[in-house]
């Protein structure tokens, strides 16, 4: 029975790990794919410039982003897409 307790807690912070390692990548791809789509020259050089478009767009969209993928992180836990 304690063996199950430590494994249901490692598996919980193994998950909550993943998750938030999804998150903190998925933002500053998609961002990478937007200006990639509509800029291309300019996402290729990756100068300087570039490194701090993206950058700052990460940063705004982690902002405005992060309580709705909360939430949806939130409600796929709750429909036991998180489950065990």
């Amino acid at each position: 029975m304690l063996f199950q307790l430590l494994l249901n807690i490692i598996v919980f912070f193994i998950k909550c790990l993943v998750w938030f390692v999804f998150v903190l990548a998925a933002i500053p791809y998609g961002i990478y794919m937007l200006l990639n789509d509509w800029f291309p020259i300019f996402t290729h050089d990756g100068g300087f410039w570039f490194w701090s478009v993206l950058s700052a767009l990460s940063i705004i969209g982690f902002v405005v982003f992060w309580k709705p993928i909360m939430w949806i992180v939130g409600i796929l836990q709750v429909l036991g897409a998180g489950a065990q």
